[in-house]
């Protein structure tokens, strides 16, 4: 989530909406990432809450690259 101070300090609201991008494309390889250490029984006692955080991070920022899109004409996030 270190990209979401980027995103803070966007110069527009496209590069607001870019830098967003970044962070939910990195949101998701930490799903990934977390959906292999589970498999691999890594950290057991930790990893259900680490994988609802991040699911959770996931929502918050694909509402929120949908609002800023909403201002900005600029192609849906899928």
């Amino acid at each position: 989530m270190a990209n979401y101070g980027e995103a803070q300090g966007a110069e527009s609201r496209q590069d607001f909406v870019h830098k967003l991008k970044l962070c939910l494309k990195e949101l998701r390889e930490t799903q990934a990432w977390l959906k292999f250490v589970d498999r691999m029984g890594f950290c057991p006692e930790n990893i259900l809450a680490a994988q609802e955080e991040c699911n959770e991070l996931v929502s918050i920022l694909v509402a929120s690259v949908r609002t800023a899109q909403g201002k900005v004409k600029m192609p849906n996030i899928q």
